[in-house]
């Protein structure tokens, strides 16, 4: 084996974490459902994922883990000891990073006694999701499965850092969360990009001003900040990220992080070659979105103000602050102790569920507890409340029950997103959250 402290040849990464920002929020939970139940032929995307996560194993912390030799086969290398020094160098970066590698990378040798073609049994390595996002980084991109992998990895591997880091499931956001989490990551990295900036001798506010405009002509197809504004029908005074969905949002945040990288990595001196090396990094944004999905930014459609949005944050934060029997009885089209509704069970039990499950401290309740509050709230017919003659509970417990029993369901919410099954009870998500405030919303 190598010494991988000798390896001191340059690492790639060619996508930096951040670039899974973009590619997150440009995928909807619709559309991967479409994509899910599309016919793919092998050398689609679709193709590409199912082979990626068929070949990992479950590992105890609910995440996979990958042998390198079939993740060798997966990116298209041939020969073990070509894809070796791959490997070699992922454990570098990983070392460089400040990780221990033993605990990405693990050393096996799955075959016992004597390789079937002679010589000592074949090694091997066990490999989480960051193992391989460095593999695909350090491999060759001009492989196709390698600039799929690298793409693949990147989102999963962000998607779990901004988990860990922030407490976040980017994927439970609604748009307008993404949309406030992105702008405030917009506003922090414009802060870095300002201070390389002035570092390569972009001094005034003149000067800053040409060279935050080549950023968005890169991106942009040629056109400035008020010719942007011109193209979207925007107000002169408005700030075009304020109106940004989380899509374009995300592309602009891919931008100001790479450059900001690209100046400090490069030691770029001078405001021209920094207005240049924004141009370039924008246009390369832009062509990656091209490629991806077909659509430009100057395309995306117009938000409403995040300024707006953000209010009503601000609003929402503080009606959760109100007692939580106090805020059950506040909806107009909610239920009360003292005007129980009657509701179609089959159809409507399971948003009256949410709307008390969106009270409760953290947001969850025991079923058996459910069960009890609910007919406080919603009218329930002797027949519903009659035992059934199999069981010891009722008809109406049964069909509360069903809620968590049938989450397998496409119907169910659960399946959908509005709730989660937790041990002896629900949870409600933010999707769900956002139900309950629209629906009920007088």
């Amino acid at each position: 084996m190598t010494d991988i402290r000798k390896l001191d040849g340059p690492v790639k990464f060619n996508l930096d974490f951040d670039e899974a920002m973009e590619r997150v929020a440009q995928t909807s939970p619709e559309e991967v459902n479409t994509l899910a139940n599309a016919p793919a032929d092998s050398g689609s995307i679709d193709a590409l994922i199912d082979r990626f996560e068929g070949a990992g194993t479950d590992a105890a912390n609910g995440d996979k883990m990958w042998l390198a030799r079939e993740l060798q086969t997966l990116l298209g290398y041939t020969k073990w000891d070509k894809f070796e020094a791959v490997v070699e160098r992922a454990q570098v970066a990983c070392a460089n990073a400040g990780h221990h590698v033993s605990d990405h990378f693990k050393e096996v040798f799955p075959q016992t006694g004597k390789n079937p073609k002679g010589g000592r049994p074949a090694r091997d390595f066990k490999l989480d999701r960051y193992a391989c996002y460095l593999i695909a980084q350090n491999a060759s991109s001009s492989m196709k499965p390698v600039a799929f992998a690298q793409t693949y990895f990147a989102i999963q591997t962000r998607r779990q850092e901004i988990a860990d880091r922030d407490g976040l499931d980017f994927d439970t956001l609604s748009e307008n969360q993404k949309r406030l989490y992105l702008r405030h990551q917009v506003v922090a990295e414009n802060k870095r990009l300002a201070s390389a900036a002035k570092a390569a001798g972009v001094k005034t506010g003149q000067d800053f001003g040409k060279f935050q405009n080549r950023g968005y002509q890169g991106l942009y197809g040629g056109r400035g900040a008020d010719d942007i504004k011109d193209y979207k029908d925007l107000p002169k005074k408005a700030n075009i990220l304020d109106h940004m969905g989380s899509t374009e949002l995300a592309a602009n945040l891919f931008r100001i992080t790479q450059t900001e990288e690209k100046l400090r990595s490069n030691k770029i001196q001078g405001k021209e070659r920094a207005c240049d090396a924004h141009f370039e990094v924008g246009h390369k944004v832009r062509q990656t979105m091209l490629e991806l999905s077909g659509i430009l930014p100057e395309n995306l459609p117009v938000a409403e103000d995040v300024k707006k949005i953000a209010r009503q944050e601000r609003k929402q934060q503080r009606m959760r602050a109100v007692e939580p029997q106090q805020r059950i009885e506040q909806p107009l089209n909610a239920p009360s102790k003292s005007a129980p509704l009657e509701i179609d069970l089959t159809k409507d039990l399971w948003k009256y569920t949410l709307l008390v499950l969106s009270v409760q401290p953290g947001g969850e309740m025991k079923t058996s507890d459910m069960i009890e509050a609910l007919p406080d709230y919603i009218a329930l017919s002797e027949e519903h409340l009659a035992a059934n003659e199999s069981r010891k509970d009722s008809k109406f417990s049964q069909i509360v029950r069903n809620l968590k029993s049938h989450k397998a369901s496409k119907s169910n919410f659960i399946y959908q997103g509005y709730a989660q099954d937790i041990r002896g009870g629900f949870k409600i998500t933010h999707k769900g959250m956002d139900f309950v405030r629209e629906y009920f919303e007088a």
